[in-house]
Formats: C-alpha cells, structure tokens, sequence
C-alpha cells in the first residue's frame, strides 16, 4: 500500500506539471519578416536626393548643364550653363550638388546680364545624423535587431525547455519502472505519462522550428540594412559643393550664368588610324581620336569636348605678363602656391571620396550594385593612362609646343571611367609606297608610307591602328609630327621577298695577336617569290669605327658599291618573278684584345638592369658590341 501511496504522490506532482506545462507550452513564432518591397526601407540613391543644404534666405537653385569641357592630362575644366532671373536687388544664386573635390582656386563666373555682387564656394557633408532619412534607416536596423534579439532569447528558452522535459522524462521512466515491477501501475497512468512527455517535446520541437525560419528569414534583411546603415555613415564624411553667386541687375530680366570649375579625375590619350588602299597607292587616310577617361563625379552628356596638351600645371593658372623683377619672388611664389594648394585639396578629396560619390549618384540601384564591379577596373586604367599622358605631354613641353583639339562630334562620357573614343581630326596624305629590306636587323622586308603632314594641325606621340583594304594590319607608333613635316611609317611585311644575310666562314677568320685581326665576310641574298616584278630598297652596312684603336680596311663590295659616310650601303633593286640576287660584303678589322674583354664587363653589369633604363649606346660602344658579336660567331 505504501507503494501504492507514493505513486500516487507522485502522479499528482506529474499531474500538476502536466497543468503548468499546458499553461505555458511554447507558443508558435508569429514574427513577420517585412516584406523585401518596404518603400520605408532606404537606399543609397535615394538619401542623395533627400538630403540637402539648409538654404541661405532667398537663395535660388539653379537648373544647369555642361555645356564645354576641356581634358587635360590629369584634369579637367568644366564649364556649367544656366538661366536666372535677376532683377534690382540682390539675389543669391545657387549651383548644387557639385562634387566634393571641385578646385576652389579655379571657380570662375561670367553672366550676360546684371553685375556680379559675391562669388562663395561652400562645402557641406552629403549626410547628417539628424536627417530623417539617416534616422529611419537607424529605426528600421533597429527593429530588424529587436526582432532577432528576440528570437535568440526564444530559442534560449526553448532549449531550456527540453532540457527539463528531458530531466522529467528520465525521472518518470525510473519511477515507472519501479512501479511496473511491483504491479501496481495501471494502463491509465502509464499513458498519461508518455502522452505528457511526447507532447511537451513535440511542442518544444515545433516552437523552435519555427523561430529558426523566421529567423533566417530576418537574418539577410538584417544584413542588407546594416550594409544601407554604414553606407549612410559613410556619407556623413562625403562632400558636396555648392557655388553661390549674388547678382545685381538694372532691371529685371534674364541672364545667362556660366560657372567654369577645375576637377581632377580626368585624362585623355591620342590614337591615329592609318588607312590606305592597295589601288590608291599615292594617298592614304589619317584619322586622329582621343581616348577620354573620366571618373570625376559627373557625367558629360551631350557638352562639347576640348583636348589640349597644356601642362596640368600651367592649366591652373591664368596666362598674365607680370613685371620681370630680378630677385623679387615671393608675390608670385604665394599666388602659385594658393594655386597649387587648392588643388591639391581638391585632389586629395577625390582620392578619398570619388567611389562612394560615383556609386551614390547612380540612377538605380541595380546601377549602382553594378558599379562596383567595373569602377576598379576602370580606375586602374585611367591611372595608367594618366601616368603615361603626363609624361608624354611633358616631352612635348620641352620642344615648347602645345596643342588644342576639338571634337568633331558630341559624344556622351560617363563618370564610370569607361573610356570614349572621339574623333578629333581627318585628312588625306600624300604617300609614296617603299619597300626597304634590311637583313641585317631583320629577316622581313617591310612596306614602308614615306608622307608629309599637309594638315594645320601637329600629330600627337602615340598608337597607330594600320589598316589596307579595311583589313586591320596590327598597331605601331609615332613621335611628334609638326604641321609640314616629312615622315615615314611601317604598314605591313612583304612576305613575298626572301631575305638573308650569312657568315661566308670559308673567308672569314680571326687571328689573336698584340692587335686582333678579324676578316669578315657576309653573304647578303633577296629572292622575288611572288609572279610580279617587285621594287625595293636593300641596305646594309660596315662599321664605321669612332675609337683610335680600331681601324676598318680592305673594304670589298660585291657588286661594287661605296658605302657613305655612316658606313651605310644601299641597292635599289628591281626583281622579277622568282628572280634572286647576291650581294657581298667583306673587311677587316683590327683592335685590341682588352677591348673585347671590356665590353664583356660592360655587359656584364648593365645585365641586371631593364634595357629601358640604361643610356643609348654611343657609335663607339656599337661598334665594340658588333666586334664581340663577330668575335662569337667566328
């Protein structure tokens, strides 16, 4: 009986679980996940047109276009146009939302009507903590954060939860046990027992099932507003530029205002097309284009672009004749150091602004996502072309020229860094076809365009895309061609002429004494394989020798021919059809052995170093170089 009694006990204690269990079963998460078409939800392009300037007191926002650009090698001068009605009093005019990295130093304003009162630059940040789109954002995370914390808490209760169940089942199944082995549980209790463990952890199941998928469902918004709130931060460091202009008119009517600025982000590089026409031998078509890059915060739709190789620095300022004060600098060292300075401001605001200005300023957001994956990139390329402008514009600083183009068509250019072609210049040039044959720097003769710049306008350094019959040959380059000057270009190989140039070794020998003597001779042969008659050039050479320790005798040509001054030998042949000829060319060189051993330590140490950055060889030092070559091939 006693038995009996404490099971009983013991069921009334089961029991009254079983009622406290039923009052505070989990309940299923009911947690809605907001749906991912929240208008309330910000986006970044959404907060740079939200966010403004507090206004002075009547102040005006002026609608303006770019209406000129001109790109230099590391800048641009940007020219804004705009209408404003100016009446007998002063009014403040605004040009908003310019990029944060405008040169202070090169704001200039021209109007056509009215008298200008004040020019200010100002700069204000892109966001505030205080707006209510900043603030909404800041709520909107917030309650997403909430919402997770809350489940998290709810989970932890759940788990709680099982673990006591867990305790109660293992302390029922020992207390049933007991009871069975004495016979005194009935069926009854048995199953209510079983059915209070079951439910309590199928319950406890269920409840955290469901906080785990509402939670996952939470979880990426959650994500997606943290990344909108840091973006949101990080605008609070992002400047805008705002330029006020007051004017003063005699009476009311309209003006016409245009703000010319300097930013960097900019760059630009020449590149020619060269077509010509297998039956238009004696003229060809030069096309002359700039590549223009920029990322300067602002697109250029439909502005008439400019190019010039201007120094970035003379860029930045104003050509003025000022008295020539021997001893005298420091007025004009002050305002070229106030130049200097604000631009350099402005660079560094673009260095540190330029991508997230550039990514907020797109249209859509889709846009914007796909601006991230292309801006690299795109910065990377316009970096190495800017490096490689300034430069090559520096050069032509030095020759004390510059030049200004214009393009000829008006072509969008985005703010993304993609680069735009635009054609700048076109003319047809005389031309007289050559073919030159030089074995001994090459195996392959070459079809050459001898011309003459007949244009007003210089060539720029830079690519050349050949093209014959609209077929595209390669690329090639060109230095400075002035207005007037005589050129020659490469266009293509003419793979129908057979070239070589040997070692005659059955006349050739070397002899090692107090002074070295060297007999060289050299088969030099041309053969025509194609079936028509073909004209060309075929030089050739011996040395010439600068060095009183070197002499060149018993020079020997075959046919007979005389070398020039340089040493150069030149045959104008005209070979038919499968038709060859052999040339020959011997001498005799004489020089000391030391010599050869020099030039070997030469070479040994400039070895390390790229053949860019060593100094052209002197005619002495080429001729010592063709010894020690001679000297391995006998």
């Amino acid at each position: 009986m006693a038995r009996t009694s404490n099971f009983s006990k013991w069921l009334v204690v089961s029991t009254t679980l079983m009622t406290f269990w039923a009052c505070t079963q989990p309940q299923p998460v009911t947690s809605q996940v907001q749906s991912t078409e929240d208008t309330s939800k910000p986006t970044l392009p959404e907060v740079a047109a939200s966010v403004d300037v507090d206004p002075e007191p009547g102040e005006t926002e002026l609608a303006s276009v770019i209406k000129t650009v001109t790109v230099y090698s590391d800048r641009a001068l940007v020219t804004r146009q705009a209408s404003a009605q100016v009446s007998t009093e002063p009014t403040v005019f605004a040009f908003k939302r310019l990029p944060g990295w405008v040169d202070d130093g090169s704001v200039r304003v021209a109007v056509s009507a009215g008298r200008i009162v004040d020019v200010r630059v100002q700069r204000t940040f892109l966001a505030r903590a205080t707006d209510k789109t900043y603030k909404a954002a800041e709520e909107h995370h917030q309650d997403l954060s909430n919402q997770l914390a809350a489940l998290d808490d709810e989970l932890q209760i759940l788990a709680a939860q099982q673990a006591q169940i867990e305790s109660i089942r293992a302390f029922s199944l020992e207390k049933l046990t007991a009871e069975t082995s004495y016979g005194t549980l009935s069926v009854k209790d048995y199953g209510s027992v079983v059915e209070f463990i079951t439910g309590s952890l199928r319950a406890t199941a269920d409840a955290k099932r469901a906080a785990v998928l509402t939670r996952s469902q939470i979880l990426p918004e959650f994500e997606a507003s943290q990344r909108t709130l840091d973006e949101l931060q990080s605008l609070m460091s992002l400047e805008e530029t705002t330029v006020l202009v007051t004017l003063l008119g005699t009476e009311e009517e309209t003006s016409t205002l245009n703000l010319t600025y300097m930013m960097p982000g900019a760059t630009w590089e020449p590149l020619h097309e060269l077509r010509a026409q297998t039956t238009d031998s004696k003229s060809v078509e030069v096309v002359s284009y700039a590549v223009v890059t920029q990322t300067t915060g602002e697109d250029w739709d439909a502005a008439e672009l400019s190019f010039s190789t201007q120094s970035s620095t003379e860029s930045v300022r104003i050509p003025e004749l000022e008295a020539l004060t021997l001893g005298d600098t420091q007025n004009s060292s002050r305002t070229q150091t106030t130049r200097v300075s604000s631009f350099t401001r402005a660079e560094l605001a673009y260095e540190g602004q330029n991508q997230l200005w550039n990514k907020v300023h797109q249209k859509s957001q889709s846009e914007s996502e796909n601006f991230e994956q292309v801006y690299q990139s795109n910065m990377e390329l316009l970096q190495v072309v800017q490096d490689r402008t300034v430069q090559l514009f520096q050069t032509l600083q030095l020759r004390g020229t510059t030049a200004h183009f214009k393009a000829v068509a008006i072509k969008s250019v985005r703010g993304d860094g993609h680069p735009v072609q635009l054609r700048i210049g076109e003319t047809t040039l005389q031309s007289v076809q050559k073919i030159v044959a030089v074995p001994e720097q090459s195996l392959n003769a070459a079809r050459t365009l001898e011309m003459t710049n007949s244009s007003d306008k210089p060539f720029l350094p830079g690519r050349v895309a050949l093209y014959q019959d609209g077929a595209f040959l390669g690329m090639t380059d060109i230095d400075f061609i002035a207005a007037g000057e005589n050129f020659a270009l490469f266009l293509s190989v003419a793979d129908h002429l057979k070239l070589s140039r040997t070692l005659d070794r059955k006349s050739s020998s070397l002899v090692r004494k107090k002074f070295n003597r060297m007999q060289v001779s050299f088969i030099v042969s041309a053969e025509n394989l194609s079936d028509a008659a073909t004209s060309f050039t075929l030089a050739d050479r011996i040395p010439v020798s600068e060095n009183k320790d070197i002499m060149v005798s018993n020079v020997v040509i075959t046919p007979a021919e005389s070398p020039d001054s340089k040493g150069l030998l030149v045959w104008d042949l005209t070979l038919q059809p499968k038709e060859s000829r052999t040339f020959k060319v011997s001498y005799v060189v004489e020089y000391p052995p030391t010599l050869v051993l020099e030039t070997q330590r030469r070479r040994d140490a400039e070895a390390p170093y790229p053949s860019s950055s060593t100094p052209a060889r002197s005619k002495s030092r080429q001729i010592e170089d063709q010894l020690m070559d001679l000297e391995q091939m006998l």
